[in-house]
């Protein structure tokens, strides 16, 4: 199995890095370093609000899907309960970007001029929303050729419609291009049989939209919410304060490092959610989760220490090759980088356990070590140490949470499974 989802995880894996590739060196060229750090601040809150209206339902929803979709009749109220939900989400952040437009571009851009961007992604926010949910719905039945034809889907319309709106509209139009990429996916996608068939049960079973569904995923939602608004909110507040010690090129600089990391960081984060989460959602006793996290880090830690030592040999090629010589400086930060994503990868893979077992408390606790220890770190980094400071911000907070997780699992996890011999 675990072999087959990396196989469907590399075809994923190929078509996003083909994307990301498209998307950094048309922004590169055409935006630089000033524009890489705008755009990231847009992304930023962009990424708080559809954290609220869909990436808060995607623990809970493949959770909850993967332990019932042999009961067609809970399965719809699954469903049904979690459109209807994000829905009405949905267009209630939308009135509040519609109302608070013009606040929101002066702090985003230090202008006014971008506010239609914020109406824009109103308007469109219940689309953006829908595609994120039927993503979630399609991994948890665990239907590995829909959800990589989705994501194949997503990659191909990002680097297209990117290329085009960042060519014709330069930054305008690389703001436009992360509002609209995922609304018109949503509609192409409605093309596929699978999505054809979520969406006609759904319109047959609105009777079934349950409000205890949605109590019984509150937990999750608390969870990926509370989680996405505090990675946004504190990288938000790290390159405002790059920007306002440093200015806009150097958190530039350090918007680009984040877009290499996030090359690699895209197949890890497809295996946590297509491999760990279910495995560990229905796993019950102590025995299976040392079997299950054996097997995986068996196999994880090697990939990734081989992954890393390739990509900094060949760092300044891979700089040249996926942004422009512009950003050539940023090298000397790629160990700094690596060694951070390391703790964070093998920290996130064990608080996975937090998603599968709702440990809520552990994992509120553990999520704002690393990210409020990452702002306070960078803080004081950044003054002594300038941009690479923020960088040993980044290793240490990491290095926190890892600590924090690991001691939280070796202690705790025996309350949420069943002994050995059970």
């Amino acid at each position: 199995m675990f072999y087959k989802l990396l196989s469907y995880n590399a075809v994923i894996v190929f078509f996003k890095l083909v994307s990301s590739f498209i998307v950094s060196k048309v922004s590169a060229i055409f935006l630089g370093p000033s524009g890489y750090a705008l755009v990231g601040n847009f992304r930023n809150i962009f990424q708080i609000f559809v954290g609220i209206t869909a990436n808060g339902f995607q623990s809970g929803t493949i959770r909850h899907i993967a332990e019932n979709k042999n009961d067609k009749f809970y399965f719809s109220k699954i469903v049904a309960s979690i459109i209807f939900f994000s829905f009405c989400l949905s267009v209630f952040i939308g009135i509040f970007l519609i109302i608070f437009s013009n606040q929101l571009s002066i702090y985003a851009f230090k202008t006014d001029g971008f506010r239609d961007i914020f109406v824009y992604l109103a308007v469109l926010l219940p689309l953006i929303s829908l595609n994120s949910i039927i993503l979630y719905i399609v991994n948890g039945l665990q239907k590995l050729k829909s959800y990589t034809v989705l994501v194949v889907l997503y990659s191909i319309t990002n680097a297209s419609l990117t290329a085009v709106l960042v060519y014709n509209y330069n930054f305008r139009g690389a703001l436009l291009a992360v509002i609209i990429v995922s609304a018109l996916t949503f509609v192409i996608s409605l093309t596929l049989k699978q999505v054809r068939l979520i969406f006609t049960n759904f319109l047959s079973i609105l009777k079934n939209i349950s409000v205890e569904i949605i109590k019984s995923m509150s937990t999750y939602i608390l969870m990926a919410t509370y989680s996405t608004i505090l990675l946004s909110v504190s990288y938000l507040l790290i390159r405002n304060n790059i920007i306002k010690t440093n200015g806009e090129e150097v958190a530039g600089y350090w918007e680009a490092v984040n877009k290499v990391s996030m090359f690699y960081m895209i197949f890890f984060t497809s295996i946590f959610t297509l491999y760990l989460l279910p495995k560990l959602s229905v796993n019950k006793t102590l025995k299976g989760y040392k079997a299950i996290m054996s097997y995986y880090f068996k196999r994880l830690i090697p990939l990734l220490l081989v992954l890393f030592t390739a990509l900094y040999l060949v760092r300044f090629f891979v700089i040249k090759l996926f942004l422009t010589d512009a950003f050539i400086s940023i090298e000397k930060y790629f160990a700094l980088q690596f060694a951070g994503d390391f703790m964070k990868i093998i920290g996130f893979s064990l608080a996975y356990q937090f998603h599968a077992k709702k440990m809520v408390s552990y994992y509120f606790i553990t999520d704002a070590i690393i990210y409020i220890s990452f702002y306070i770190f960078s803080l004081y980094f950044l003054n002594s140490q300038n941009l690479e400071g923020v960088f040993y911000a980044y290793i240490l907070s990491t290095g926190l949470y890892l600590i924090v997780v690991s001691l939280v699992i070796f202690t705790k996890n025996k309350n949420y499974l069943t002994s050995d011999e059970v």
